[in-house]
């Protein structure tokens, strides 16, 4: 899974676009919820066990919208 939106009030954007891996767990700030459960960042998965295959897509832009940075999340077929 890819970091796909942050919360700017409680995650610097460095969180944005990021695998979701045992780094990214490490440097979560203490106070964060590890699955983003109370709106901390979102995320978008793209392979698992139960996919008939894998979603490509490359990160497009990074866009503010009042306290949220988005990524662009853009497809690229297989």
């Amino acid at each position: 899974a890819v970091v796909s939106c942050i919360d700017t009030k409680v995650l610097d954007k460095k969180f944005l676009g990021r695998q979701l891996d045992k780094d990214f767990f490490a440097e979560l700030p203490p106070d964060i919820d590890p699955s983003g459960e109370n709106g901390e960042f979102h995320s978008f998965v793209y392979d698992g066990p139960i996919f008939k295959e894998k979603i490509g897509y490359k990160r497009g832009e990074s866009v503010l919208r009042d306290s949220f940075y988005f990524c662009d999340l853009i497809p690229t077929g297989h």
